[in-house]
């Protein structure tokens, strides 16, 4: 079982311009909401490839939309609840750049829940395989969190693989539970340890020295269009990014993260991690909003790669 751990989960507002202009007023060619939320997105990219996972976390007033779409995509779903209304991320997509602006609201305050939500997370490691531990940490709610979270689920289950998705305090914290894998995007990296990552060696080094300093696994680095790198201590791995039509950026980060997870649940070797990563997050890129790749389109994918 693939359990994943959302503590910002979100309804995602995605507005398609053509030819955003800051200055001026613009048009909404389309407007469309998602559930969201890094660990909710990776538990639905799963689902749309056709793999069984469970997803975990906080809840707040107003989120039965994301439990109505966990339900329609079979995805079992446990949580604590929090006072405060649920948060609404303004996404806009110019049709014209392919680039997606982001106002992302900032989760109510979660104080006083660590104990819950760490305990429900360790009762979830018996029987899971992968824990995946993505996204921002809400006010009042520690930094070491998933650090806590992912110790107690080894200590639950010594066989249970730990993957950490998150930048800064949340990340570099989490690295002293030593987890099987993380992935952070290049400018995450870059701005959780001060370090300038304009080459692949640099990023290499510096993936190197964080699996040497703290045991991780895997380092998982998407740089965009650039493709992505896979680093362990014996092996790198790197991969251009699949020539797609862009629609939509928003959740392809969680969607690398369901391919990954998929890869990992087959015992597949580093370069195959590496493509069902790549190929799951192309596939996500091509749908509007908050969309996911579908089982055949990441075949056909996967057969290009």
């Amino acid at each position: 079982m693939i359990t994943t751990v959302t503590l910002s989960p979100c309804i995602d507002k995605t507005v398609t311009v053509e030819g955003f202009d800051p200055e001026k007023v613009n048009r909404a060619k389309s407007v469309r909401l998602d559930p969201g939320g890094k660990g909710i997105n990776v538990s639905l990219a799963l689902a749309a490839l056709g793999i069984k996972s469970r997803t975990v976390g906080l809840s707040f007033d107003g989120q039965d939309a994301i439990a109505d779409a966990l339900g329609r995509a079979g995805v079992e779903s446990r949580w604590v609840k929090c006072p405060g209304q649920l948060r609404t991320n303004l996404k806009i997509f110019d049709t014209v750049s392919k680039k997606t602006v982001e106002l992302n609201e900032q989760n109510p305050d979660a104080s006083g829940r660590e104990e819950e939500i760490v305990a429900l997370c360790r009762n979830t490691a018996r029987d899971s395989d992968i824990l995946v531990l993505s996204g921002s940490i809400p006010p009042g709610m520690p930094k070491t969190v998933y650090r806590d979270i992912a110790k107690a689920a080894k200590e639950e289950n010594g066989s249970i693989k730990v993957i950490i998705d998150a930048e800064g305090e949340a990340l570099i914290r989490g690295l002293e539970a030593s987890p099987s894998l993380i992935k952070p995007n290049v400018q995450e990296l870059e701005r959780s340890f001060g370090a300038a990552l304009e080459s692949d060696a640099r990023i290499e080094a510096l993936a190197k020295k964080l699996i040497s300093e703290y045991g991780v696994g895997t380092v998982f680095v998407s740089m965009g269009a650039e493709g992505a790198m896979a680093v362990t201590e014996s092996e790198t791995a790197r991969a251009a990014a699949l020539k797609i039509e862009p629609k939509s950026a928003q959740g392809a980060g969680d969607a690398m993260v369901a391919g990954v997870c998929a890869a990992i649940s087959l015992g597949l070797p580093l370069r195959d991690i590496l493509r069902y990563g790549t190929c799951a997050a192309a596939g996500a890129v091509e749908r509007e909003g908050t969309g996911f790749c579908t089982r055949e389109r990441f075949s056909e994918l996967m057969n290009i790669f």
